[in-house]
């Protein structure tokens, strides 16, 4: 999914598809952020409730949920959804946890793979639990955050145009990053750009995506081509007035 976000001198306008902001990377909207009393372990009770009846279930303020990983049945499970919604606030994607599911002795060790949102009031709908193998390398796709200001937007009036919201990624459960962070600073001048091969991820992180992807770039704009052609004359006198 390819999207771009332009960046002013002040300002961030994003432009998100609606698929994306259906899909489970969604995780950049924040939830209204209720009071959190999140801990290391998070309780759910699994769910006999299936099909057309979870739509109840949501309207008396629980949310369904489903628990799988590799070689695993999958456990449907539901919990309250201000305990949902302060887990996603808190934690995000892919951010490692236990897992207690009712009944069972022992908890589960997971991260959130995906959630689902209603795609007008952005209310959570439902969230997969994936539980791992803490020995194991996992993939996902982890957003794409822009950091800092590019030098170039400041001297040159060019725009920084984000060309991918996410990339996807592997390390071990306890290592996967919820975002990766971009620092813009290394972008001065008009037109220079990143791919995913400038990229320096977090220790224990590998980055899958195509190293020629193109993450962020430098757009000339009408003020960037101004700023050029005053530049031009005044970097020509230079040499004439040093003699």
């Amino acid at each position: 999914m390819i999207l771009n976000r332009v960046i002013g001198s002040v300002e961030v306008f994003a432009m998100r598809r609606a698929a994306f902001r259906a899909s489970a990377t969604s995780a950049i909207y924040r939830i209204i952020r209720g009071t959190s009393t999140m801990t290391d372990t998070i309780l759910v009770q699994q769910r006999a409730v299936t099909g057309s009846n979870v739509a109840k279930l949501r309207r008396e303020g629980v949310l369904p949920a489903t628990v799988y990983g590799r070689g695993l049945p999958a456990v449907t499970v539901q919990m309250p959804y201000a305990d949902a919604r302060d887990l996603m606030n808190d934690r995000g994607l892919n951010t490692l946890f236990q897992l207690s599911v009712e009944g069972e002795s022992e908890t589960r060790p997971v991260v959130v793979r995906q959630m689902s949102q209603h795609p007008v009031t952005r209310r959570l709908e439902h969230l997969e639990f994936y539980q791992v193998d803490l020995a194991r390398p996992i993939e996902s796709d982890v957003i794409v955050e822009l950091t800092g200001e590019a030098p170039a937007v400041s001297r040159f009036g060019g725009m920084v145009v984000q060309v991918v919201e996410t990339l996807k990624v592997s390390a071990l459960p306890g290592d996967l990053p919820e975002r990766l962070d971009v620092p813009l600073q290394a972008l001065s001048t008009l037109e220079s750009k990143m791919s995913v091969r400038d990229l320096v991820p977090p220790h224990g992180v590998t980055i899958l995506s195509n190293p020629s992807q193109l993450v962020v770039q430098i757009e000339r704009t009408r003020a960037s081509a101004s700023a050029a052609a005053t530049a031009a004359p005044a970097a020509a006198a230079a040499p004439a007035r040093k003699k």
